[in-house]
């Protein structure tokens, strides 16, 4: 029998509605030894000015699961570029501005067609989660951020 999922990290553990993000960071490392696929998600409450449907014109988030190697290298094993549709007819169609990844031994390799993943993989003992924020509008210096914002790893 399947074990339930457990929360194993969030960047919101003090601040249910999310954190504002405005400039890159990471977790401390994650003991995932006991866990054999997590599910990582990723959701913005408040997008910043000048956003728009093309990441390489305006503000951009990446989330990253990152596992270490024996050599102590940090690797993704799966990238989140959360997207907000911008173009939808329907009010429902936008959606919230999210993305999710799936990551483990028994998952078959998938992408749906808002290009969150499932990814098989084995996990190595540690991992960490890394986001960096960024703005590729012209005169890039202005700051951005991305208001209430969660990050989750659960796994099981």
């Amino acid at each position: 029998m399947l074990r339930p999922a457990r929360l194993i990290w969030a960047n919101n553990l003090d601040r249910s509605s999310g954190v504002t993000l405005t400039r890159g960071g990471h977790s401390e490392p994650i003991d995932l030894t006991e866990v054999t696929a997590v599910f990582l998600s990723v959701v913005v409450g408040d997008l910043p000015q000048g956003m728009t449907d093309r990441p390489s014109e305006g503000p951009w988030l990446g989330v990253a699961l990152q596992v270490r190697d024996a050599g102590g290298t940090w690797l993704p094993a799966a990238i989140l570029e959360p997207r907000y549709n911008m173009h939808a007819q329907e009010p429902w169609q936008a959606g919230p501005f999210a993305s999710h990844a799936s990551v483990g031994q028994v998952l078959a390799a998938g992408s749906s067609h808002n290009g969150d993943k499932t990814v098989p993989m084995v996990l190595p003992p540690l991992a960490r989660i890394r986001w960096d924020v960024r703005n590729w509008h012209r005169g890039a210096n202005r700051p951005v951020s991305f208001g209430r914002t969660v990050i989750s790893l659960y796994g099981r």
